[in-house]
C-alpha cells in the first residue's frame, strides 16, 4: 500500500519523466537516480535502511501508477524494474525466510483459538458490535484476508458440506481469473455464526472502500484486536497476517484426511490453487501444540 510519502515521491518521478521527453538518456539517468534513491533510503522511526521486501513493493507501485498514468507500454517501464542482482538476492532473501519459518515453527492450541475466535464474534457480534473485533474473529475462523473480511470478499454457504463455505473476492493475486473463482473452504467454528456476521459487516462497513482506505479506517484497530486476543501456546501475540497462518495449521488439524499433505492442503484453502505449492510453503508458522484430536 502506498503512503502518502510514497505518491510524493512517484508524482515528482512522473513529472520528471514527462518533462525528458524522448531523450532517452535523461529518462535513464532519472530512473537510475529514482532506484538508488529507493534502495538507500531510510527509516526515520529506527534509523536502519528499510528491508528489501518494502522497497521491492514499493518499486511495484511505482510501475503500478506508471502504467496508470503513462499507459502499460510506456517505454521508462522497460528501465525501472527490479537489476538482475536485486531479484537474486530478493530470492536468497525469500528462501532464507522460507527456511527460517519452517525452522522456527510455534506452538498453537487448537481448540483455544478457535474458542478465542468464537468468544470475540459472539460478543461483539451479538451483545456490542464492534467492527475491528468482528473482522478480525472472522480471519481467524475463515483464513480469509482482514480487507476481504471488511469489504470485497464474498461468503456463501456450501450446499455440498455444512462446515464450509464458498468464499469468492480474493485479494493479493495479480491473476484475475483466480481473484474471480469461488472456491470452497472449511469454517473453524459455527458456519452460520461467520455468515451472519459477514452479512451484518456488509451493512456496517461500506464495501466500496478500496482497499488503502480500509486500512486507515480499520487497519490499526484490527491489529490491536488481534494482538490482544489471540495467542500462540508460549503467549506471544498474533498479529492479523499470523491469524491466516494459524488458520491453515487449526484447519489441517481439524478437518484434512490424512491422505492430503499439508501443504496441498494450505494451497487449497489459501486460494492458491493454480500456481506451485511454493507460496503456500510461506505460511507454515504454527505446528498445533495440544491434544485435541482431528475430526
Amino acid at each position: 500500500m502506498l503512503t502518502p510519502a510514497d505518491r510524493e515521491w512517484i508524482d515528482r518521478f512522473l513529472t520528471e519523466i514527462r518533462g525528458a521527453g524522448s531523450d532517452e538518456q535523461k529518462v535513464h539517468l532519472a530512473v537510475l537516480t529514482e532506484l538508488s534513491d529507493i534502495h538507500q533510503r531510510v527509516n526515520p522511526k529506527t534509523g536502519e535502511p528499510y528491508a528489501l521486501t518494502t522497497n521491492r513493493s514499493l518499486i511495484t507501485g511505482y510501475r503500478n501508477v506508471i502504467k496508470a498514468e503513462l499507459g502499460e507500454n510506456a517505454p521508462v517501464l522497460e528501465k525501472f524494474k527490479h537489476s538482475d542482482a536485486h531479484v537474486a538476492e530478493y530470492r536468497r532473501h525469500q528462501r532464507e525466510l522460507r527456511e527460517e519459518r519452517h525452522r522456527n515453527q510455534r506452538p498453537l492450541n487448537a481448540q483455544e483459538h478457535i474458542e478465542r475466535a468464537v468468544a470475540l464474534l459472539s460478543y461483539n457480534a451479538k451483545v456490542r458490535w464492534a467492527n475491528a473485533a468482528v473482522i478480525a474473529g472472522v480471519v481467524a475462523l475463515t483464513g480469509c484476508r482482514p480487507y476481504e473480511v471488511g469489504c470485497v470478499g464474498g461468503f456463501q454457504p456450501d450446499s455440498a458440506d455444512a462446515t464450509r463455505v464458498l468464499f469468492s473476492g480474493q485479494t493479493k493475486t495479480r491473476e484475475t481469473e483466480r481473484a474471480a473463482s469461488v472456491y470452497s473452504i472449511p469454517v473453524l467454528a459455527e458456519r452460520d455464526l461467520v455468515l451472519e456476521t459477514v452479512a451484518r459487516i456488509r451493512e456496517e462497513v461500506d464495501p466500496a472502500l478500496d482497499n488503502k482506505t480500509y486500512s486507515q479506517r480499520f487497519g490499526k484497530e484490527v491489529g490491536i484486536v488481534a494482538k490482544r486476543t489471540f495467542i500462540d501456546a508460549d503467549g506471544q501475540p498474533l498479529i492479523p497476517r499470523e491469524l491466516r497462518e494459524a488458520y491453515g495449521a487449526v484447519a489441517y488439524h481439524k478437518f484434512a484426511s490424512r491422505k492430503i499433505s499439508e501443504v496441498q492442503f494450505y494451497n487449497d484453502v489459501l486460494g492458491h490453487q493454480g500456481t506451485d505449492l511454493n507460496t503456500s510453503l510461506f505460511y507454515f508458522a504454527f505446528y498445533i501444540g495440544d491434544s485435541s484430536q482431528s475430526q
